[in-house]
């Protein structure tokens, strides 16, 4: 079982010169959940650098997150397998939570890290994060944010699984509407300019 170990932001604007590593399309659902454990299903679609299919299994177990004044880290632990597309769409009709589709931009930064800019569709129209995970919690809790990175976004608030129950109103009440409207503009740059 991987310890998975993630720090979650907002995106202040695009830094010039933008280095994709991978553009794939995610969809997703929860179909078991409990205060310990949740079990995620995805179909993963990579349309950069090369076109490919995959379905995931992922048993996740709860870790901890370290909440700080400036930071949170979650830490959580997850077990993957890839499974086939028929299995993936029937556990799909037994689904116990909204359906997440997004676009994820993987980024290479410093350190051999990367940040994973998530554009959201649907009833998350309009909400685009970056998240970057970490090989140890020192190098997390030591992470000093590309400038054009903006406030650390809790995952109390905003985790897949929280934005998984919500409506358009709720997710909309944990952000404030500048950052709505410059998470337009920038949505609006990256398909342009990269064909998302």
């Amino acid at each position: 079982m991987n310890k998975e170990i993630e720090r979650k932001f907002a995106v202040k604007y695009l830094p010039e010169n933008l280095n994709i590593e991978s553009i794939v399309h995610i969809k997703q659902a929860f179909i078991y959940r409990d205060k310990l454990t949740l079990i995620r299903i995805r179909e993963i679609k990579e349309s950069y650098p090369a076109d490919k299919q995959v379905y995931i299994y992922t048993l996740k177990t709860k870790g901890d997150i370290e909440y700080n004044n400036n930071y949170d880290v979650a830490k959580k632990y997850e077990l993957e397998n890839e499974i086939s597309k028929e299995l993936f769409e029937k556990l799909m009709n037994n689904k116990i939570s909204n359906i997440i589709e997004k676009t994820r931009i993987k980024i290479p930064i410093e350190n051999n890290l990367k940040v994973e800019i998530d554009i959201y569709y649907d009833y998350l129209e309009g909400l685009l994060t970056a998240e970057v995970e970490f090989p140890n919690e020192e190098l997390a809790t030591k992470f000093q944010k590309p400038a054009w990175l903006g406030e650390e976004l809790g995952y109390k608030k905003l985790s897949n699984r929280k934005l998984a129950e919500m409506t358009k109103d709720e997710w909309q009440k944990e952000v404030t509407k500048e950052m709505i409207e410059n998470n337009s503009i920038i949505i609006k740059q990256l398909k342009d300019n990269y064909n998302i």
